[in-house]
């Protein structure tokens, strides 16, 4: 079964400039199989995804250099809201989040460092 998180996203000073102009909110349909958050394996596989939604949601090309930048807060924050999303999600199934959140997190932390 796959799930659509739509998530709002106001974007901040710190966001803005890079990903799109100062104060315009954008929306953007993240999806991922829900079955997968039974396992550890699963779950981490789910935050991947998100966190590659959300880095192409939070990307665009410089028009003079042609590299393509990635505005950290903006993802970072997506896939903070999805995860809470999906926490949610979870709880009203009434489902146990026992592999999924401590795998989120831990992925979550080591792709910080």
């Amino acid at each position: 079964m796959r799930k659509t998180i739509s998530t709002l996203f106001v974007a901040a000073a710190l966001a803005a400039p890079m990903a799109h102009a100062e104060g315009t909110p954008i929306t953007v349909n993240l999806t991922y199989d829900s079955t997968l958050l039974a396992t550890e394996n699963g779950a981490k596989s789910v935050y991947r995804s998100i966190r590659s939604q959300a880095t192409d949601a939070c990307s665009n090309r410089q028009p003079a250099t042609g590299l393509v930048r990635v505005d950290r807060a903006c993802r970072d924050d997506l896939v903070d809201k999805a995860i809470g999303k999906i926490r949610l999600a979870a709880l009203e199934d009434g489902l146990q989040p026992v592999y999924v959140f401590a795998a989120l997190e831990s992925e979550k932390e080591a792709s910080n460092q």
